[in-house]
């Protein structure tokens, strides 16, 4: 059922937990797929140098949340982009969940990040 690539990343993920005192954080429940998901950042000079997670999910969230991180560390705040296919073509396998929550998640992240760093 599950493919290898979502198992490794269910049993063994990248990054997880949360980033104490973070510069950007958001957590978002679906309802519809029964996921709670938690991203925070660590940003500096602009560049995310730290993203964890936390999910309370089925392993193709814990996958597509655990190669999120990945992707967007060492990464212009700014100028992160995600979508579902390059997720899904990341994760080795055409999932059949709707990954835009998790990427909707990091994007409330980033957002909170950019409105503190408006504020100073």
């Amino acid at each position: 059922m599950y493919s290898s690539e979502v198992m490794k990343a269910f049993l063994n993920p990248s990054n997880p937990g949360r980033i104490s005192k973070p510069d950007g954080i958001a957590d978002l429940y679906n309802e519809e797929q029964t996921a709670h998901v938690e991203f925070s950042l660590r940003v500096e000079s602009g560049i995310i140098t730290g993203c964890k997670f936390r999910a309370q999910a089925n392993p193709y969230i814990v996958a597509i949340c655990s190669k999120i991180t990945e992707m967007v560390t060492h990464k212009m705040a700014v100028m992160v982009f995600l979508d579902p296919y390059t997720l899904k073509m990341a994760i080795g396998q055409d999932l059949p969940i709707n990954v835009q929550f998790c990427i909707d998640c990091l994007k409330m992240a980033l957002d909170d990040y950019k409105e503190k760093l408006a504020k100073g």
